[in-house]
This record gives structure tokens, C-alpha cells and sequence, in this order.
């Protein structure tokens, strides 16, 4: 089947330690400071806020000090929201309900700020351990302290960077979008290679973003790979291999490695990049709909906490709170397909990383023991993660056991039992939510994009009057195509004849933009 191959598929990634021990220091020091003055169950709330360090994992570091800033914030409500309902004469229906619209709330503002992974998850996450957690009137202003006290630790941990390499971020985006581009000799043509392609425009834009105005040679890196996307030359494997060679020097600290180029591809590469520049400060763009997703996320959370809750009734099950997370887990794409890519990684890691969990919660030891397994499993989660999100449950199985059993232990045969079936459950029910609240903006959002992006490749070839008002809203919305191709195609029912026409009107709007060579007034000197 097509889709299971897909949700199989492995991604190859850079730079994924740095990350990883980032988050899991920030989980490590709150639970050994907790653990060690007596508190164990307080360490278990305190791990949410740790959970800001998964944030923002290789923005520039003005950027992630922002979006770190808003995480810390949204956990800290998640935590309170999760105990109030733990307070609630009925706990589970409230805690139930705090997850919807948490996760819903968490989903709808990560997708209209493009915040990225784990978008909406983490906020639910905590409100729905919160929820199930023995709580007393103290712990309304306790539990969210100690989330903001780990919190603040997370932000520090992941801004330390900056004191050591400030350009790392920058020098990471500029490799990849060199790799990305390299890519694209290997990439079929026509339809086929679309993907490859919109991967490559959307690594060329973020280094674009990456990149400050001072810094002329790493900004002459990315317009190769801008040449090298708009395919004027062909791909050749020879260019290919001088890319990723680029790429490689430039991950390096040091100084950005200088390619060598005749005077006439010089001339055209600068002129590319009068025009990408547009790009590092684009200002506002028109999001896509972004309230079905939210939708869809309250609907699952809902619907598998209302069933998981009946469930429990007639079988004594337990942990009902799982299958509502479990389908926001789900419910974290833009899609249907993607959708379905992640219920069928997030069922298969859970049953395999059962075996793990089980081993784990069974570990003789005492609270240090756990402290140590949540440290390990998070770091490996954050390792998995970007390759895979059902290679990533293996670990956050197991992650997800320990902190619970931080506050409120339970025998392993149960946790084992009612974690499987709600994880199942929960997958289910998110996936019939995604099929029920459809899309259906997304491609008229689509179709909205081609003919904004075709209009105003014809107005630049035409008009020189305005060349960077209107290069600036062209580049614009061609990132706009992008994102509105990215979730249509992910919907049933989308013509196949609308792919060939975003390849079209794509094609169309950067080669204009890559050929105006002569650049607004004054702009060609100021960047040579």
C-alpha cells in the first residue's frame, strides 16, 4: 500500500545531537532538583515546562527567543487548565474537554504562525497528564509555577547557543538549502519531482531568512542554490556535487566558502539574489485556512475522550485521557493523507514501544531510576523524531509512562494494557474526524494562489515601473502557492490537472523574477 510505504519512509537529517541533548538537559535538571528535595510528583508536572526546548530547534536565535517565549506561555496555561479540570467534581469528562480545546486553541495559533513541530501536541500533552493527576486547590498556582520555573530553564538552555555560535542556525540553513537543491538533479521530472522542488524553494527561503544583509558571501551561496532550482543550466550531476561540497564547507565554522564561477553565471547569480533578497523580510502574508485543522483536532479529542470514557465505564479501563491525545497527536498535519501517514506510525510505534515502556515502568530502582529513563527517552525521541515519527513512538512510549509514573504510579500490566487500546483508539477516532471535517477551502485556497501568482507574473514582465513593490508581492505569493499546494494535494478530490498548472504558474513567476537582472535603482552596486 502507498501510504503505508509512505508513512514508513525514513528522513535523512543534519544536527540532530545539538537538539536532542538540549531537550533532554532540559528535562534532566528540573526532575533531579525536584526528585532531590522530596518532590517527585512535582517533577513530573515540571517536565512540561521542559517541553519549551522542543520549540523553534534550529530558528535563528531572535526568531526562537520569541516562539519560545509564546511555547512557555502555552504550556503554562495547558498545565493550568489540566488542573483545574482535575478539580472538577467529574475530572474526566472536564479533562476531556480542556484537551479539545487546548489542543484546538494550540493548533489553530501554531498553524497561523507557522510555529512548526510539535505544533499543538505538547500543549495538550500537558493538559491532559495535568487532568489526571491527584490535585488540590494549592496545586491552581503550584503546578503552573513549576511549569514556569522548568520553562524558563528550557528557554535559557536552547538561547545558550548564542554565547558559543550565533551563526550556527544561519550556516545550517544555507547547508540545507544547498543540499536541497542538489537534490533536484536525482529528482524525476514533471509532476513527479514536484515535491523535490517545493522542498528545495522552502529551504532556500528560510536561509534567505536566516541570513542577515551583512553577510554577502553566504547570501551568494543561496543564490546558487536559486539558480540551481530555477533550472536554467539543467541539473547536472557535476553541479550537484559542487553544491553539496558548498554545503559542506559552509556547516563548517569559519569563513563562508567563495564559489568559483564565470563572470557571466556571476552576473546571473547576483541577479537571482537582488530579487531573493526580497524574501529575508517579506512582511505579512495571507495564511491558509487554518480552522479546520483547529477543527478537526476538538472534534478527535472529543470524540475519543467521550468513547475512551465509556469505555473505561463498562471495561475498567483506565487513562481515558490517552485516546484524546492520541487523536491531537494525529490531528498535527495539514491534511488528510498526513493524517493517515501518522495514525499508522503513531499505532505501529506504540505497540512495538510497549515492549519498551513495559521494561522500563517494570526497572527496579527508586525515583532516580526514573528520572534517568525520562532523560534517556527524550534525548532518543528527539534523535527519532525528524526521521520518523513512528521510529519516535518507540521512545515516547516509554517517555510518556515514566512522567506519568512521576505523579501517580500504577502497575505495569495496566499502564501496558490501557495505553495500547486507547492509543488505537484514539488514532481511529482521529482519523474519522479528519475524514468528516474536510478541507474543502483548501483548494479554492489553492486555485486563489494560482491566479493571484499568474497575475502578478505578468504584471512584473510587464510593467518596470515598480520593480521591487511588486518582485517583493510576487515572491510572496509564490511562498503562498507553495504552502496551498503542500495542504490541497493532501485532500481528497483535488484535479490532477491543478498540479500541472502550480508547476506552470511556479515556473513562470521565478523566472521572471530570476531574469530582471537590472534590479531596482541602486540595488545591483549595493549588493555586488
Amino acid at each position: 500500500m502507498p501510504e503505508v510505504k509512505a508513512a514508513a519512509k525514513v528522513r535523512p537529517v543534519d544536527a540532530a545531537w545539538a537538539f536532542a541533548l538540549r531537550a533532554g538537559l532540559a528535562v534532566a535538571i528540573p526532575l533531579v532538583v525536584l526528585v532531590a528535595a522530596g518532590h517527585p510528583a512535582w517533577a513530573g508536572v515540571a517536565t512540561f515546562g521542559a517541553f519549551t526546548a522542543l520549540y523553534a530547534r534550529d530558528e535563528p536565535y531572535p526568531r526562537r527567543a520569541r516562539v519560545l517565549t509564546a511555547a512557555a506561555t502555552g504550556l503554562i496555561a495547558g498545565v493550568f487548565a489540566g488542573t483545574a479540570a482535575a478539580l472538577a467534581p467529574q475530572p474526566e469528562p472536564f479533562g476531556t474537554a480542556a484537551v479539545a480545546v487546548v489542543g484546538g486553541a494550540a493548533t489553530l495559533l501554531c498553524g497561523r504562525f507557522r510555529v512548526g513541530p510539535p505544533g499543538g501536541l505538547m500543549f495538550a500533552f500537558a493538559t491532559a497528564v495535568t487532568s489526571a493527576m491527584p490535585a488540590t486547590p494549592t496545586d491552581l498556582w503550584r503546578h503552573p509555577l513549576l511549569c514556569a520555573g522548568s520553562a524558563l530553564l528550557a528557554w535559557l538552555i536552547a538561547m545558550t547557543g548564542a554565547l558559543i555560535d550565533r551563526d550556527a542556525p544561519m550556516r545550517l540553513a544555507v547547508a540545507r538549502a544547498l543540499r536541497a537543491a542538489a537534490a533536484l538533479s536525482t529528482a524525476p521530472a514533471g509532476t513527479a519531482g514536484l515535491l523535490a522542488r517545493q522542498q528545495a524553494a522552502a529551504a532556500i527561503e528560510r536561509a534567505w531568512r536566516a541570513v542577515p544583509p551583512d553577510r554577502p558571501a553566504e547570501a551568494l551561496l543561496i543564490a546558487r542554490a536559486e539558480t540551481e532550482l530555477s533550472g536554467v543550466h539543467g541539473h547536472r550531476p557535476e553541479a550537484a556535487a559542487a553544491l553539496r561540497s558548498l554545503a559542506d564547507q559552509v556547516a563548517r565554522r569559519g569563513p563562508a566558502p567563495v564559489p568559483e564561477t564565470e563572470q557571466a553565471e556571476t552576473d546571473e547569480v547576483l541577479g537571482r539574489r537582488i530579487y531573493a533578497l526580497l524574501l529575508r523580510e517579506p512582511g505579512p502574508r495571507r495564511p491558509g485556512p487554518v480552522w479546520p485543522a483547529a477543527a478537526r483536532v476538538a472534534l478527535g479529542a472529543l470524540a475519543a475522550g467521550a468513547a475512551a470514557g465509556v469505555l473505561a465505564h463498562v471495561t475498567g479501563l483506565g487513562h481515558p485521557y490517552w485516546a484524546a491525545l492520541s487523536a491531537v497527536a494525529v490531528l498535527q498535519a495539514d491534511s488528510l493523507r498526513l493524517t493517515l501517514h501518522k495514525s499508522i506510525q503513531r499505532a505501529a510505534g506504540t505497540t512495538i514501544g510497549l515492549f519498551l515502556a513495559g521494561a522500563a515502568v517494570a526497572l527496579p530502582g527508586d525515583h532516580w531510576t526514573l528520572v534517568a529513563a525520562i532523560a534517556i527517552a527524550q534525548v532518543c525521541a528527539e534523535l527519532l523524531v525528524v526521521r520518523n515519527y513512528g521510529l519516535a513512538m518507540l521512545a515516547i512510549t516509554p517517555l510518556a509512562l515514566l512522567v506519568g509514573e512521576l505523579g501517580k504510579p500504577t502497575p505495569a500490566a495496566d499502564l501496558i494494557g490501557d495505553r495500547l487500546v486507547q492509543t488505537l483508539l484514539g488514532c481511529a477516532l482521529g482519523l474519522i474526524a479528519a475524514a468528516l471535517v474536510r478541507n474543502r477551502a483548501a483548494a479554492r485556497h489553492l486555485d486563489e494562489a494560482i491566479d493571484e501568482v499568474t497575475t502578478a507574473t505578468t504584471a512584473l514582465r510587464r510593467d518596470r515601473s515598480d520593480a521591487t513593490g511588486e518582485a517583493r508581492r510576487l515572491a510572496l505569493l509564490l511562498l503562498t502557492l507553495r504552502e496551498a499546494y503542500g495542504v490541497a494535494s493532501g485532500e481528497p478530490g483535488l484535479d490532477p490537472g491543478v498540479t500541472e498548472q502550480v508547476l506552470t504558474a511556479e515556473r513562470a513567476g521565478r523566472q521572471v523574477l530570476a531574469g530582471r537582472r537590472d534590479g531596482p535603482s541602486g540595488l545591483s552596486g549595493s549588493t555586488a
